[in-house]
């Protein structure tokens, strides 16, 4: 599968217009995927050491400073701001289902956050990450000409990156997780559209929501039980509930309930390709809540 990611990476070097820093980016990655697939003997956790240490000397950041001064805080903002950009498109290339090479990059990212420098607040991920948030399963009206949804499989890609991201704890992002829970599980999944048939926009939502219940779906039912009643009046607006749901905003039990229920309901009327992830994922609801209760 590395063969195929690593010339996948190669196209998008030739359509996206990467700099020669997102263009070294890929290159470190590239090389961590085919040591992993090429050595039986190689470890993830030392390639994903490796391919932190080369992503690190991208971003010349002292390993023990942390710049404190806005003008050395915001020139090298602008280093962050490019990697994550290279990061999100490099993700949406990534296959969902191939989970060692998604868990490569999550690892180098823990890696990367574990510096005692400015890498551990990861800054401005969290808003280049909503800049390109781009739903393709919604009638596309943009503003911006240079912004583009994604094709159906590179949404997949890019949330079962971030969902992962969000279930090892490396970068946590509830307002993600919610969006799109909200959007499979809660709208009317009539409003799915898109520049694609009805039923792939359907599956697409429902494929999205199993990634984000399989690989975050403990820390969200952590989160769940632990549901904070101090919410602002914008957080109450961004994790508010779609039509179909009638209780509190933000990640609470019932709400958690309500996913596992619906995605149950939902289970019979999707595509066969989509349905097995939905049973691991309805499989992985039941196995967080009876790990909660053993311990």
């Amino acid at each position: 599968m590395a063969k195929q990611l690593n010339a996948t990476l190669d196209l998008l070097l030739d359509e996206a217009g990467f700099s020669d820093f997102q263009e070294e980016m890929v290159k470190i990655l590239q090389s961590a995927f085919a040591e992993l697939s090429d050595n039986p003997s190689a470890s993830l956790d030392e390639e994903a050491i490796r391919a932190a240490s080369g992503l690190r000397a991208l971003i010349k950041v002292p390993a023990d400073e942390v710049p404190r001064s806005k003008e050395a805080y915001y020139e090298h903002l602008g280093e962050f701001q490019e990697f994550w950009q290279g990061l999100i498109d490099i993700a949406t290339r990534i296959p969902h289902n191939d989970d060692q090479s998604q868990a490569l990059v999550v690892k180098a990212l823990g890696v990367l956050r574990g510096d005692s420098s400015m890498w551990k607040d990861f800054p401005d991920l969290g808003a280049m990450m909503r800049d390109k948030w781009v739903d393709p399963t919604f009638e596309w009206h943009p503003e911006d000409e240079e912004l583009e949804p994604y094709t159906l499989s590179n949404w997949l890609n890019l949330n079962s990156f971030v969902a992962r991201l969000h279930g090892s704890g490396v970068f946590l992002t509830n307002s993600f997780a919610v969006w799109q829970l909200r959007e499979g599980l809660e709208d009317d999944l009539v409003e799915a559209k898109g520049n694609c048939s009805p039923a792939e926009a359907v599956d697409n939502r429902i494929a999205v929501v199993s990634e984000w219940l399989v690989h975050a779906g403990p820390a969200l039912l952590k989160e769940s039980l632990l549901e904070s009643e101090n919410l602002d009046e914008g957080q109450k607006r961004a994790y508010g509930p779609g039509p179909l749901f009638s209780g509190r905003p933000g990640c609470n039990i019932e709400r958690w309930g309500f996913w596992k229920r619906r995605l149950e309901e939902l289970r019979p009327t999707i595509g066969a390709s989509v349905a097995p992830s939905v049973d691991r994922a309805v499989q992985t609801m039941k196995a967080s809540a009876a790990a909660l209760v053993r311990d």
